[in-house]
């Protein structure tokens, strides 16, 4: 059992703090005079903010969604140098924080985005080049978002195997990635019973 410091707790209790605030919910109350959670798939993050209809709140609450494990994330690494079991605690407690907000009923979103917050902080933005493609390429050949995301988010673990851009170690890593994906994993588990969608130039007819 790795002994833990009072200020190591403390970071990992920032995390979870910062990353259950729901901004993309409050900027559709307090910007749209809306509730996002009405709209697509009644999640309470960005793309609904999208959907509401503001292509500028929209990107606001991207930035916003994924700072809030992004920041206290590279923080605590940065000025704490933080150990790798704080490193993994820090990443669960910003998906447990998002996708369990005490400040929703501790009901929340598919913690997308702060998931990428968490990586880019780890990985000094490099995770970045690598998401942000596979997440595009998957979205602009279907339309399962269970899909999109978990093929999107996997593609991080197969190049940490290759290159690992950290002080951290590489198993570390992987077991972070792993636990990631199984918490996205959990949390689209409904859409996963949706066929695969194929965007019309894409099929094979």
């Amino acid at each position: 059992m790795p002994n833990i410091s009072i200020s190591e707790i403390i970071i990992i209790i920032c995390v979870y703090l910062s990353a259950s605030i729901p901004w993309a919910v409050m900027i559709g109350k307090i910007r749209l005079k809306d509730d996002i959670r009405n709209y697509g798939d009644k999640n309470p993050g960005t793309v609904n903010v999208f959907r509401a209809g503001s292509i500028l709140w929209g990107f606001i609450s991207a930035i916003l969604e994924i700072s809030k494990s992004a920041l206290p994330i590279f923080f605590a690494i940065q000025l704490f140098n933080i150990s790798e079991i704080i490193m993994l605690a820090c990443v669960i407690s910003a998906l447990i924080g998002h996708g369990y907000s005490p400040m929703l009923n501790f009901k929340g979103g598919k913690s997308l985005a702060v998931t990428a917050g968490s990586w880019l902080a780890i990985t000094g933005g490099e995770a970045f080049y690598i998401i942000a493609p596979s997440l595009l390429i998957m979205k602009i050949i279907q339309k399962n978002d269970a899909l999109t995301s978990t093929i999107g988010f996997s593609s991080l673990f197969f190049y940490i195997l290759i290159r690992n851009p950290t002080t951290f170690s590489t198993e570390s890593l992987l077991i972070g990635i792993l636990l990631n994906l199984i918490f996205i994993i959990f949390k689209h588990r409904n859409d996963y019973t949706l066929k695969i969608n194929f965007r019309n130039f894409a099929r094979n007819d």
